[in-house]
């Protein structure tokens, strides 16, 4: 039986977490997202702040990045380990489903 350390496929309950998690205990951890039929973020971001469904992130470069939706996460990586995360690896995310 093999064990893979790397899972590539995280829930948005998962990356919700993370993000949480990078604000409260992580702040220099910076995260790099794509979104649902847009090309990667150039940079990095911090996380300000997360709302009940989305968050804001700050880019040096360009300010302010709000996510209205964490559904809307395609692909994310981090800048630094964390937790079982390994940084510059694309994680794929699956939306939640909704009722």
């Amino acid at each position: 039986m093999q064990v893979t350390l790397n899972r590539t496929l995280i829930s948005v309950l998962e990356l919700r977490r993370l993000l949480f998690d990078l604000l409260e205990k992580r702040p220099d951890i910076c995260v790099r997202f794509r979104l649902l039929g847009e090309l990667w973020n150039v940079n990095f971001l911090r996380v300000m702040r997360m709302t009940e469904k989305g968050g804001i992130f700050f880019d040096e470069a360009h300010g302010l990045v709000s996510v209205s939706d964490l559904n809307f996460v395609m692909q994310f990586e981090i800048d630094k380990p964390f937790q079982v995360f390994q940084p510059y690896y694309h994680y794929e995310v699956t939306p939640a489903v909704e009722v």
